[in-house]
C-alpha cells in the first residue's frame, strides 16, 4: 500500500511540474500571438484616420449625386486599398448607404449597400471610433471592420470604414502543434488554427446573444453550432476524444480571449514514464535486497541440513515401520467400508424401484380418473337426452363416451412397455383435433365457470407430438387453469400456437415465484388436501420431454400463469 501511495505521489508531482512548465510556455506563446494580432489590427487602424479629412472624400459626401465626385472618391479609395493591402475602403452617408468604395469594379461591390445595422457604423455616427468583427454582409468573407466619423465630429455627415481580413494571421497559427483560437464575449470562436473550431461556440448561446447577433447579422448565415466539449476541471476539457489543457490571455480592447489548447497526453505519458522508472528502480533495489537475504538463508540452511541429516536417517526407519502398520489398518477399514456401500447401494436400488412403482400407480390413477369422470358425466347427460327424445344428441354423446374409452385403452396399453423403457411421444397431430377431443368433455365445466376460451391464434397447425399425448397435456393444463380461475372475475384462457410451440395463458392469480420450480415435481400440489395428487403438471412435463420438447412456466407481476410448450424443429 505504501508503495502504491509513493507511486501516486511521484506521478502527480511529475504531472504537476510538467503542467506548470507547459502553462508557462503556453502563456509566452499567447503573448506572442496577442502581440501579432494587436499589431495586425493597429497596422491598418490609422489608414482611415489619414483619410478622415481628405477633400476628395468630403467632396463626394457633399455632392453625393455628382458621378464625377463619386468616381474620384472610388479611385482614391481603390488606390489606397491596393497600396496598403486593406481588403476594402468605403465611405457611407449618414444613413449608412455606401457612396464610394475601393471594390467598385468588383462583382461584390459595396456601392449602394446599407450597413447602418452594423455596430461600427452607428458607433462612428455617435462620433467615436468603431471596431467590429463579423462575416461580410455582401461578400460573406469574415473580417475586422473600422469606422470613423467624417465631417463634424458632433454631427457627422458620414462614416469612413475599412475592412481587413486576418486570414494570413490565422494561417500562421496553423504552424503550431497546439490549437490557437480567439473567442469573443459570446463564446464564439472568431479565429482559429483549426477550421473545425472556427465559428463554433464553446457554450450554447443565450437568447439575448442570439437576438443581438441576428440583429447585427454578425455571423450570418453561419449556424454557430456548440462544440461537443466535456469539461473535467477548470483548465482542462475533452474535445473529439482528446484531453486538452486550456491557457488564455484577455484582449480588453476587443473583449476577446486568446486561447491555446495543448494536448494533455504528453504530460500523462511523461508522468507515467517517470513513475515507471521510479517503480522499476525501487523494485530492482528490493529484489537485490531479497536476493542477498535469500542467499544468506540458503547458506545457513545448508549448514543446518548437514547437521540434521544423520538424525533424520536414524528416525526414518522407525517412522517407515509405523507407517506400514497404519497402511495395513487403513486397507482393512477400506474393504469393510466398500462392503457396507455395496449393501446400501442394493437397498437404495430396491427403494427407488418401490418409489417408481408408487409414482407410476399414482400417475395411472390420476390419468384414468379424468376420462372416468367424463364418462360418468356423459352417461348422465345421455340419460337426460334419451328421456327428452333427442336421439341425434344421444348418438353424439355415445360417440364421445367411445372416444373416452379409447383414451383409457391407450393409457393402459402403454403400461405394458413402461417396465422396459420410457416411450417416445414424438409424432405429428393436428392441434384442432386434440383440442376438440378435450373440449368435448371439458366444455360443461368451462361453461359452468363462465370461462372464455380464445383459440383464434391456434388453428390449422400441426405439432410434433402424438395425438393422445397432446390430449393429456391440454386436459391437464386446461383443468389446472380452470381450477385457478375459480371465483375469478371475467375468467379467460388464451391459446397461441406456431409450428414449433404452443402457449396457454390464463388470467388467474398466478403461481408464487418460489413455487415455479416445484409445481412440475410429482406429488407436489398447491390445491387443498383431497383436491388433487399433484401429478398433472409432472405428467405434462414428462410427455413434452418424451417428444423432445420443453415446458416453461412463469407468472407475470400483473398475475396469471403462462405455459410455454416448445419443440425442436426437425432439420
Amino acid at each position: 500500500m505504501l508503495f502504491i501511495l509513493l507511486l501516486i505521489v511521484v506521478w502527480f508531482s511529475s504531472w504537476q511540474r510538467q503542467w506548470q512548465e507547459q502553462e508557462q510556455s503556453a502563456q509566452q506563446q499567447l503573448l506572442v500571438y496577442r502581440t501579432a494580432l494587436e499589431s495586425e489590427i493597429a497596422r491598418f487602424e490609422n489608414v482611415p484616420r489619414a483619410l478622415q479629412e481628405h477633400p476628395v472624400l468630403l467632396g463626394a459626401l457633399t455632392y453625393a449625386n455628382d458621378p464625377e465626385a463619386i468616381k474620384k472618391a472610388n479611385l482614391l479609395l481603390e488606390q489606397l486599398a491596393t497600396a496598403t493591402g486593406i481588403e476594402a475602403l468605403y465611405m457611407m452617408n449618414d444613413q449608412g448607404v455606401v457612396l464610394a468604395t475601393s471594390n467598385w469594379r468588383q462583382p461584390h461591390s459595396f456601392a449602394g449597400q446599407n450597413y447602418l445595422f452594423r455596430p461600427y457604423v452607428y458607433d462612428a455616427m455617435e462620433g467615436s471610433f468603431g471596431e467590429y468583427y463579423g462575416v461580410g454582409a455582401t461578400t460573406g468573407i469574415p473580417g475586422y471592420f473600422f469606422g470613423l466619423p467624417v465631417g463634424n465630429a458632433r454631427q457627422p455627415q458620414g462614416v469612413l470604414a475599412a475592412k481587413i481580413t486576418l486570414l494570413d494571421l490565422e494561417q500562421s497559427w496553423t504552424l503550431s502543434k497546439n490549437l490557437v483560437m480567439a473567442v469573443d464575449s459570446d463564446q464564439v470562436v472568431t479565429l482559429s488554427s483549426s477550421p473545425d473550431l472556427k465559428f463554433k461556440t464553446l457554450a450554447p448561446l443565450t437568447d439575448e446573444a442570439l437576438a443581438r447577433i441576428a440583429q447585427t447579422r454578425q455571423y450570418y448565415p453561419l449556424p454557430l453550432t456548440p462544440l461537443a466539449l466535456s469539461h473535467q476541471q477548470q483548465q482542462q476539457l475533452v474535445w473529439q476524444g482528446i484531453q486538452y489543457q486550456v491557457s488564455e490571455v484577455y484582449l480588453p480592447k476587443n473583449q476577446w480571449r486568446l486561447q491555446l489548447w495543448s494536448p494533455s497526453r504528453p504530460l500523462i505519458q511523461h508522468a507515467t514514464l517517470v513513475t515507471s522508472l521510479t517503480a522499476f528502480s525501487i523494485i530492482a533495489m528490493i529484489l537485490l535486497l531479497l536476493y542477498w537475504r535469500q542467499r544468506r538463508r540458503y547458506i545457513l540452511a545448508q549448514l543446518r541440513a548437514k547437521e540434521e541429516l544423520e538424525y533424520k536417517v536414524s528416525t526414518r526407519t522407525s517412522a517407515l515401520a509405523l507407517s506400514n502398520q497404519q497402511l495395513e489398518h487403513q486397507v482393512t477399514e477400506r474393504f469393510q467400508v466398500e462392503a457396507k456401500l455395496r449393501a446400501m447401494q442394493h437397498e437404495l436400488i430396491h427403494t427407488n424401484r418401490l418409489a417408481a412403482l408408487g409414482q407410476m400407480a399414482a400417475s395411472v390413477a390420476h390419468e384414468v380418473n379424468q376420462p372416468l369422470t367424463a364418462l360418468k358425466n356423459q352417461s348422465i347427460n345421455t340419460k337426460l337426452l334419451l328421456n327428452q327424445g333427442q336421439h341425434t344428441q344421444v348418438v353424439a354423446s355415445l360417440e364421445v363416451m367411445g372416444t373416452l374409452v379409447d383414451r383409457i385403452a391407450r393409457l393402459t396399453s402403454q403400461l405394458k412397455n413402461f417396465a422396459a423403457t420410457r416411450r417416445k411421444t414424438r409424432g405429428e397431430c393436428r392441434l384442432d383435433e386434440a383440442l376438440e377431443n378435450v373440449l368435448s368433455w371439458l366444455n360443461p365445466r368451462l361453461t359452468e365457470q363462465n370461462i372464455s376460451l380464445d383459440r383464434s391464434q391456434a388453428r390449422d397447425l400441426l405439432l410434433p407430438i402424438e395425438l393422445h399425448a397432446l390430449e393429456q397435456i391440454l386436459a391437464n393444463i386446461l383443468e389446472n387453469s380452470a381450477d385457478a380461475l375459480t371465483d375469478q372475475p371475467q375468467p379467460m384462457i388464451t391459446l397461441s400456437a406456431q409450428p414449433s410451440g404452443l402457449a396457454i395463458y390464463d388470467n388467474g392469480p398466478g403461481i408464487a415465484p418460489e413455487l415455479l420450480d416445484k409445481v412440475t415435481e410429482p406429488f407436489f400440489s398447491t390445491k387443498q388436501y383431497g383436491k388433487g395428487l399433484g401429478l398433472g403438471l409432472a405428467i405434462v412435463r414428462d410427455l413434452i420431454e418424451a417428444s423432445d420438447g420443453n415446458l416453461t412456466l412463469y407468472s407475470p407481476p400483473a398475475g396469471g400463469t403462462h405455459f410455454i410448450l416448445s419443440w425442436k424443429v426437425d432439420s
